[in-house]
Formats: C-alpha cells, sequence, structure tokens
C-alpha cells in the first residue's frame, strides 16, 4: 500500500506540469455570446413573489425586453457570419475598415442594451421594495459583452 501510494504521488507531480503546458499550448477560449431571452416570466414570477395582478401588469415589459433579447442575438449572428465572409478570423489584428465596422456594431449593440434597460427598469419599477431587492439580486440582461476589459453588467 505504502508503494501504491508513493507511485500515485509521483504520478500527480510529473503529470501537473504536462496538463500546464497543454493548457497554455490551446489558442484563447471564445466566450459564448450572450443567450436570446432573459429568463421565464415563471422563473421571475416565482423568484420575487409575483401576485397575479403584478405578473399580468409586468408581462407586457418582460416580453419586450426578451424581444430586444432576441433582436439582438439574431444582429449578433448576422454581424458574425458577415465578419466571417469577409475573412476575419478571431484573435487577428483587424483592419482599419474592420475596426470601424466593430465600432459601429458596438454603438448598435449599446442601442439595443439601453432598450433592455428601459424594460428591466420597467419591470422593477412595478415591484414592491422587498421584491425589488430580489430582483437586484438577479442577473440583469446583457445583450452584449463589452470588449477591451469594459465594465461588465
Amino acid at each position: 500500500m505504502p508503494r501504491f501510494a508513493a507511485f500515485a504521488v509521483i504520478a500527480l507531480v510529473l503529470a501537473a506540469p504536462a496538463v500546464a503546458q497543454t493548457a497554455q499550448g490551446e489558442p484563447p477560449r471564445r466566450f459564448q455570446p450572450p443567450p436570446d431571452h432573459w429568463m421565464t416570466i415563471d422563473s421571475l414570477s416565482q423568484t420575487i413573489g409575483l401576485t397575479p395582478a403584478q405578473r399580468t401588469k409586468v408581462t407586457p415589459a418582460y416580453t419586450a425586453l426578451n424581444g430586444v433579447m432576441k433582436d439582438a442575438a439574431a444582429r449578433r449572428q448576422a454581424i458574425r457570419q458577415q465578419m466571417q465572409a469577409s475573412g476575419f478570423t478571431p484573435g487577428q489584428e483587424p483592419t482599419p475598415a474592420q475596426r470601424a465596422k466593430f465600432d459601429s456594431v458596438r454603438t448598435e449593440m449599446q442601442g439595443f442594451q439601453a432598450e433592455a434597460d428601459q424594460w428591466y427598469a420597467a419591470i422593477r419599477n412595478s415591484l414592491t421594495p422587498d421584491q425589488q431587492t430580489k430582483f437586484d439580486a438577479l442577473a440583469k440582461p446583457m445583450v452584449f459583452r463589452p470588449m477591451g476589459g469594459g465594465p461588465r453588467q
């Protein structure tokens, strides 16, 4: 038994650098895009304890918020396809034209986010203070991830 334990420790010590080297040689991982929806109305209702009247009141704003999320996801997909068709490879240095396109896309996505934020606020404003605390603890809907170390929402 002591030989087996010693062998196991040696194997782990020798395997760790090999695993670290493999991880270093891999290309950087790409993040998954934000989803095309926020959460279900049932999950929201259950998590923050909506009354039937509140649920009826927030449903239009909730539906509009998820519509913005879906529209932004479709636009992201179209942009991704355009960029791939233009020969852009993630990780490469963009050309000035590609950089201008990125800037225009960022502005467009910020518009989607601003609209989503308005619907989010409309939902929040329909809640009691206790429900608002629970609501604030939920992940905020995000239509894009800022690049370049910008603040995360």
